[in-house]
C-alpha cells in the first residue's frame, strides 16, 4: 500500500515500536513477564451532561492523554472496547461512548435503519460529554484530549473537530470529507484522517479538494490513503482488513503522540451558570 504523505524518520521508529501491539501480537519476549492489561469498566457520564453509558479503560501508567472512541454503527461492541483497551495499554485513558443507546449489530439492514434514525443533536451531546469527563472529572483530568472514530461515528469526530474548543485533535477512519468551499471554514482542532483507496463517496479527487480546502483555510489537516475498502478495521465488516488495519493505526499512533507533546493550553472550565443549566436541565428530561 501507498501513503498520500511520507512518515518523518522519528514517525517510523514509532511504527517499529508500534508494530507489535497490533490486534493478536504477542508483545512479550520469552524471557519477560508479560505486562498487566488494563481492565475496563462500564460508567454513566450524567454528571457531565448526558445519561448515557461509556466504557473507561485506565492505564496503569498516569497519562497525559484521554482519547474519547465514537464506534461505528456496529455499536459498543466488544471490538471497540478491545480497541479501548488496546490503546490503554499503550498508556492513554481511553472513553468509549456509546450512541446507539446500548445497540449492538452485525445486520446490514438493522445498521441501515439505526443510521436512518440518528439524532445528531443527541450523539453531539453525548460526544461533548465524553471530552468534558476528561475535562472536569477530579480523578480521570487529562492534559490533552484527542477524539476518534470509525465510520458513522467518524462523522460526528468530523464535527467534534469543527467546534469543540475543549478538543486537542481528531482522528478519523473512513470518515467524511467536504469539498463545498463555503462550508469547510475554519477548524477548532488539528485533523487526521484515514480513507479508503477506493470509496463512492470520499474519492481520491474528493479527498484532494477537501485536503486543498483545509489548508486555504488555514485547519491543521493531514490526509491518508488505506489500500482497504470502507469499514476495514471491524472484524464484521465484509472489508475488514487486518493487514492494513494496521497500517491505519501507524498514521494514527504518531498522531496521538504529537498531540500529548504538545504544550497544555489554557482553557475556562464550565462556569457556575453553565453547571446550573445542565442541572435545569436534567430536571426537565
Amino acid at each position: 500500500m501507498s501513503f498520500r504523505h511520507l512518515l518523518s524518520i522519528s514517525s517510523l521508529l514509532l511504527i517499529v515500536s508500534f508494530s507489535g501491539l497490533s490486534r493478536g501480537a504477542d508483545n512479550a519476549s520469552s524471557g519477560d513477564a508479560a505486562p498487566t492489561k488494563p481492565v475496563g469498566r462500564t460508567i454513566t457520564l450524567s454528571d457531565f451532561g448526558a445519561e448515557d453509558l461509556a466504557y473507561l479503560c485506565v492505564p496503569t501508567t498516569p497519562p497525559t492523554l484521554g482519547i474519547v472512541l465514537v464506534p461505528d454503527v456496529f455499536g459498543l461492541d466488544n471490538f471497540t472496547k478491545a480497541e479501548a483497551d488496546r490503546l490503554a495499554a499503550m498508556g492513554y485513558l481511553v472513553l468509549a461512548v456509546d450512541i446507539y443507546n446500548g445497540h449492538t449489530t452485525t445486520d446490514p439492514g438493522d445498521m441501515a435503519s439505526i443510521t436512518a434514525n440518528l439524532n445528531a443533536e443527541s450523539i453531539m451531546k453525548t460526544l461533548d460529554s465524553g471530552i468534558r469527563f476528561f475535562r472536569e472529572s477530579p480523578k480521570f483530568k487529562v492534559d490533552h484530549i484527542v477524539a476518534m472514530g470509525w465510520g458513522t461515528g467518524a462523522t460526528y469526530v468530523f464535527q467534534a473537530a469543527r467546534e469543540d474548543k475543549m478538543l486537542d485533535g481528531a482522528i478519523t477512519f473512513y470518515g467524511p470529507v467536504e469539498t463545498v468551499p463555503t462550508r469547510v471554514g475554519k477548524f477548532v482542532a488539528p485533523l487526521c484522517a484515514v480513507y479508503p483507496e477506493s470509496d463512492p463517496v470520499a474519492t481520491h479527487d474528493n479527498v484532494m479538494t477537501f485536503e486543498n480546502l483545509m489548508k486555504a483555510a488555514g485547519n491543521d489537516f493531514a490526509a491518508w490513503f488505506i489500500a482497504a475498502g470502507r469499514g476495514w478495521s471491524h472484524p464484521s465488516s465484509k472489508s475488514y482488513n487486518p493487514t492494513e488495519d494496521k497500517e491505519a493505526w501507524k498514521v494514527a499512533v504518531p498522531f496521538l503522540i504529537r498531540i500529548a507533546a504538545e504544550p497544555v493550553k489554557e482553557r475556562k472550565g464550565p462556569s457556575v451558570i453553565d453547571k446550573a443549566k445542565d442541572g435545569l436541565k436534567k430536571l426537565f428530561e
